[in-house]
């Protein structure tokens, strides 16, 4: 099993405080990402597979919050 991509990061909610966080591991030869998501707004964990596009448009089951995962590079020249 070799992994294509991969990443975990804490996520914001609304009111910028870290409380969720991502794991995204998209194996060689596959187009689906495997999410592992802890929303940041109401705490809710869920396991999901979707079509691996970056950025990675994610949605909370739940409560309906809505997370945008760019790339890291992206990140880090906002910063």
């Amino acid at each position: 099993m070799e992994i294509k991509y991969i990443t975990t990061r804490d996520l914001q909610n609304s009111s910028g405080e870290f409380k969720g966080k991502v794991r995204v591991i998209v194996l060689k030869g596959e187009d689906v990402a495997n999410i592992d998501l802890t929303c940041p707004e109401c705490g809710h964990a869920q396991k999901k597979k979707q079509e691996f596009k970056l950025p990675l448009d994610l949605q909370c089951e739940k409560c309906g919050f809505k997370i945008k995962l760019e790339s890291l590079r992206k990140e880090i020249k906002k910063k």
